[in-house]
């Protein structure tokens, strides 16, 4: 879904993904790209995920929290590895919704070293073009050690984000969203939503519960994408790199939306305007049931019964983020 001209510009200069809580390993999204396209810069300070990650030429893995500063901090080990983070857990609203609270239960603690991403960045001679960040409540802390990034190559942002303090002290989604749109970026999906219901109700008829969290993603403003642009030694690769990030999550409509802004200013050669203009005519939303009459009610049809055969079940995660 990238336009060959652009493409082409990959190989020189990659797509860089910051992944700060890396236990897992990269999502599937990024598998489309080939080889040389795509670096990863990971970061996970438990021994017992970071020890599972895949090596690879391309990928490299810090055993080190992401945070606001360079430093020694407490990272708060769980009974379940997903809920351990640098914060202490909140422990009045655990207690209240989850039925399972013990996996919150702190079971030790580990100094670990934390850095910062623009630090690493530097370190590892990197441009990040894409940060992921799911930490359990400190992702905001990782956006304030990364102001450089967000200034100069950044162009997604990938950001789990709670609605209500599962950690204590913990910004919620508004803090967050704030300090994305101060630094040029516009929220574009949420998706990933968990809902749960309250711990004791859970048998209750109603298929959704209380939002708790979701996945947040941001990509640059075409105001800020163009001030980027302006200030690149390479603006048709660094062009090239937005768009690749946008069909990772199936947006490039959103590409080409902003590739055409970029023509409109006379900022990219025609060369790549044409090709622009081809890869158009190739793209389309239709298939089989895009003519197909009454497929609006069918569509609804199956998803209210989806609704009504799922199990009612204390938690429940909805709408994936982006498009398959």
């Amino acid at each position: 879904m990238i336009p060959a001209s652009l493409r082409l510009l990959l190989q020189a200069s990659p797509v860089v993904l910051a992944d700060a809580g890396a236990a897992g390993g990269v999502h599937d999204r990024w598998s489309g790209f080939s080889p040389g396209e795509l670096k990863v810069l990971g970061f996970e300070p438990d021994v017992r995920a970071f020890d599972g990650l895949i090596k690879h030429q391309d990928f490299f893995w810090v055993n080190a929290a992401l945070g606001e500063n360079s430093q020694d901090v407490d990272l708060l080990v769980t009974k379940h590895q997903t809920n351990t983070s640098l914060l202490p857990p909140n422990r009045v609203v655990i207690d209240r919704i989850y039925q399972t609270p013990a996996d919150f239960d702190v079971v030790k603690s580990l100094s670990v070293p934390c850095t910062t991403l623009d630090a690493s960045s530097q370190k590892f001679e990197l441009k990040i073009t894409s940060l992921k960040a799911d930490t359990q409540g400190t992702e905001l802390a990782i956006l304030r050690g990364a102001e450089k990034c967000m200034a100069k190559s950044l162009h997604v942002v990938e950001l789990e984000v709670e609605f209500s303090q599962l950690y204590a002290d913990q910004p919620l989604f508004a803090e967050v969203d704030f300090f994305m749109r101060e630094h040029g970026f516009m929220l574009f999906d949420l998706g990933n939503l968990l809902c749960h219901k309250w711990k004791r109700s859970a048998h209750i008829v109603g298929r959704k519960g209380q939002l708790i969290a979701a996945d947040a993603l941001y990509f640059r403003s075409p105001e800020s994408l163009t001030a980027i642009l302006k200030i690149s030694d390479d603006p048709v690769a660094e062009l090239a790199k937005f768009w690749a990030v946008c069909a990772a999550y199936g947006y490039a409509d959103l590409a080409f939306e902003m590739a055409l802004e970029q023509i409109s200013l006379g900022a990219l050669p025609d060369k790549v305007a044409d090709d622009i203009a081809k890869w158009e005519k190739t793209v389309t939303n239709t298939s089989f049931f895009s003519v197909t009459r009454g497929r609006g009610k069918a569509a609804n049809w199956l998803r209210n019964l989806a609704d009504k055969v799922d199990v009612v079940r204390h938690s429940h995660w909805l709408n994936p983020l982006g498009n398959p």
